[in-house]
């Protein structure tokens, strides 16, 4: 929680002291007369001192206040939830396609006797590690576009644009990071002496054995598979943009834009507590998968 709290606290401060005055988009816009924008700051009390202002937002966290909107005056809680649930489709489905993919390239590139095959698999993955989000996102839009898998059921993109092809972004950008660590996990774990112990009792070179190799690295895998979720979280910004979709990443982008800090700010405090949460569960996880964790926790 210490880490959520102080991403909570540096962007309350960067926001106020790095911006100016938050309201003043409000008259850029003129969208609120002076005397209105008096009271707009009374009531949002950014006409007490900053440590006020400060002691306020926490006390507000406590009760989950997050304040109200700048633009439309309604609950930042509120905005936020009607955008939660696209992106959570979204990231969950990434997250997936990158484990899934991400096992598949590491164990393939250090497990298979193909050589061919397992070159493939590494390029794959530098290739995955290496290309922006935004970059991959445009080219699978152009290959959807302009070619015949652009004809695939629904109108124009159809299906393929709501859900699939930005999840499939999302998920190969995450897949080259966790197919290296398992990828390299792999390779030490061939070289230790319970794999020679296990192959001199008759496991042959098939899942049974692969499983006495991987297992040690799940722990690892695990934790990198939770930074990864939060890491999808964050990627939702460029997906969102990109493929046009709704949700919390595009709201990010529209309430800087427009200075409305209490929505932004609302959304660092999630993504912080997304951050905190997945690590624990990560941690959990290890502890289930691998008993040596537990005596030495």
């Amino acid at each position: 929680m210490l880490t959520a709290f102080v991403a909570v606290t540096l962007t309350f401060f960067a926001l106020r002291l790095g911006g100016g005055d938050p309201t003043d988009s409000l008259m850029a816009q003129n969208l609120v007369t002076p005397e209105q924008l008096a009271a707009v700051r009374a009531t949002l009390g950014l006409d007490q001192p900053l440590i006020v202002q400060y002691a306020s937002f926490l006390a507000g966290l406590l009760r989950f206040d997050l304040g109200v909107s700048l633009f439309n005056s309604r609950p930042v809680v509120t905005v936020i939830a009607e955008q939660l649930g696209p992106t959570l489709r979204l990231a969950s489905a990434g997250l997936l396609i990158a484990i899934v993919l991400g096992l598949a390239l590491g164990i393939l590139s250090a497990w298979s006797r193909n050589r061919l095959a397992a070159d493939g698999a590494r390029w794959v993955s530098s290739l995955a590690t290496g290309l922006p989000v935004a970059l991959t996102g445009i080219l699978v839009i152009l290959l959807f576009s302009a070619t015949p898998l652009g004809r695939l059921p629904g109108p124009g993109l159809g299906w393929t644009r709501g859900l699939l092809l930005p999840a499939l972004v999302l998920g190969f950008a995450s897949a080259g990071a966790i197919a290296r660590a398992v990828n390299t996990e792999l390779s030490r774990s061939r070289a230790e002496p319970y794999m020679s112990a296990a192959a001199a009792r008759g496991v042959r070179h098939g899942p049974r054995l692969l499983w006495h190799a991987l297992r040690p690295a799940l722990p690892l895998v695990i934790s990198l598979c939770a930074l990864q979720a939060a890491y999808l979280f964050a990627g939702t910004v460029v997906t969102e943009t990109v493929f046009s979709r709704p949700g919390i990443g595009r709201l990010l982008v529209s309430s800087i834009l427009q200075g409305d800090y209490p929505v932004a700010q609302g959304l660092v405090v999630l993504a912080a507590l997304i951050y905190t949460l997945s690590q624990v569960m990560a941690d959990l996880l290890a502890l289930l998968v691998d008993p040596r964790l537990r005596g030495s926790s």
